[in-house]
């Protein structure tokens, strides 16, 4: 359940308030067939070894802010105010997070924003879960490192400073720049067979980087395209411990590493142009990027970047205007990728 509402308390300021409630249960259950071994690590059978577990967790969520919006001067708009978030699911854990945001627009051409926050993220509900290391002692599959602390939810400050320019008419650019400063750094990584990722948290982190926009609308044209770079670092694994060898723990706990989704650079364009007079409309969009982190023999964790890509799309809409299907579109998509090059590693985080 959601709520907002806003009051227009004078020409100066208007105040908006809202309150969320979200109530979850998230049932799991796996099945695994493993190898017993002895104390020493040996295998003592070639006969599987079936182990079900399964439990539930109903979760609650509760968030309420109030902000202000004052009109100092015509030009100057100060946004500020606080938002107060709750959980309650395998940890409990709540936050009051003020936030404070200043647009200045001193031509109609120009804006600049500079801004900050508090931030409070739990982990996805569905993807923590409690596994009972001990009913996999003595198998294959127990894991070196036996400490399994629960994933908790990331805090952070966030710092934002950005500005757009209307650069002639239709042609419009943009830049934002940020920095975060995160305690309980929540990162995802895929361990095992199972192709769902899991949560865990970094005791630090930090992160930074800028993105670059630029617009261009021209009659039936319209052009765009963005650049992204960016850097996540995190630094002592604190929660989901026996998904990580001893070393790489080892490691972590006094040095900062790239998250497993940190990509360095991100980009897309694309053009679009609608066909008169059937409203036609043919697009043509690019992604790329610099590759997502690996770890490779003899490096630190996530010390490597796997291969760039590109991936190109091509689609046709046609909007139906007439008849009992008006209202309708019906589009065709065609898609390419490319890959420079393809090397296997493992990630460990």
């Amino acid at each position: 359940m959601q709520g907002d509402g806003s009051w227009r308390a004078s020409p100066e300021h208007t105040l908006r308030s809202g309150f969320y409630v979200q109530r979850e249960r998230s049932p799991f259950s796996s099945t695994s067939n493993v190898l017993p071994v002895d104390e020493t690590g040996a295998q003592t059978s070639d006969q599987p070894l079936s182990i079900f577990s399964s439990g539930s967790k109903t979760g609650w969520i509760y968030s309420y802010y109030l902000q202000d919006e004052w009109k100092i001067v015509p030009a100057v708009t100060l946004n500020f105010g606080a938002r107060y978030d709750q959980f309650a699911e395998f940890v409990s854990e709540r936050q009051l997070s003020p936030r404070i945001n200043l647009v200045w627009q001193p031509t109609e051409a120009t804006t600049f924003k500079l801004g900050y926050s508090r931030y409070f993220t739990p982990p996805s509900f569905e993807l923590v879960a409690s596994p009972d290391l001990a009913l996999v002692a003595n198998s294959a599959a127990a894991p070196a490192v036996t400490l399994d602390s629960t994933p908790k939810a990331e805090r952070a400050h966030y710092f934002d400073v950005g500005a757009t320019q209307i650069i002639l008419p239709g042609l419009k650019a943009g830049i934002d720049a940020y920095y975060k400063i995160a305690s309980d750094l929540l990162d995802e990584g895929q361990f095992g067979a199972p192709i769902f990722f899991t949560p865990f948290n970094y005791q630090k982190g930090w992160v930074k980087g800028v993105e670059l926009t630029l617009s261009y609308e021209l009659d039936n044209w319209s052009f765009y395209g963005n650049f992204a770079a960016s850097q996540e670092l995190g630094k002592n694994i604190i929660s989901g411990q026996f998904n990580f060898s001893a070393d790489d723990l080892a490691f972590i706990a006094t040095n900062a590493i790239h998250t497993d989704h940190d990509q360095t650079y991100t980009s897309s364009a694309g053009i679009k142009y609608t066909l008169p007079p059937y409203n036609t409309r043919f697009a043509l969009d690019l992604t790329a990027g610099s590759g997502l982190r690996t770890t490779l023999p003899g490096e630190p964790p996530n010390g490597a970047a796997l291969p760039g890509y590109q991936q190109v799309n091509f689609s046709i809409v046609q909007p139906i205007d007439t008849g009992i299907y008006k209202g309708w579109n019906s589009a065709s998509t065609f898609s390419t990728c490319s890959i420079r090059s393809i090397r296997f590693a493992a990630a460990p985080a």
